[in-house]
């Protein structure tokens, strides 16, 4: 039976210290010393917050293509309703 030590840290916290090195350009491992957390940690952080953005990026492309298709689709119909 294994007991996680894993430490929660508050998202606020996650994100200020991602500010730091995404944002303010510092060396990720001056950030972690300055917090108090491990490199590995920080960079996990940067990492994942990199590839949720690349996710959302996919996600708002996408939901765009999907109202251009119906602002053609409503523009055809009004155009028929007209003629």
């Amino acid at each position: 039976m294994s007991i996680s030590t894993a430490r929660q840290y508050p998202m606020d916290f996650q994100h200020q210290v991602i500010s730091e090195v995404k944002v303010h350009n510092r060396l990720l491992s001056d950030v972690a010393k300055q917090y108090g957390v491990s490199s590995k940690t920080v960079y996990k952080w940067v990492k994942h917050s990199e590839t949720r953005k690349a996710e959302n990026r996919g996600a708002i492309v996408s939901e765009i293509a999907l109202l251009q298709q119906k602002i053609t689709q409503l523009s055809q119909q009004l155009q028929t309703m007209a003629s």
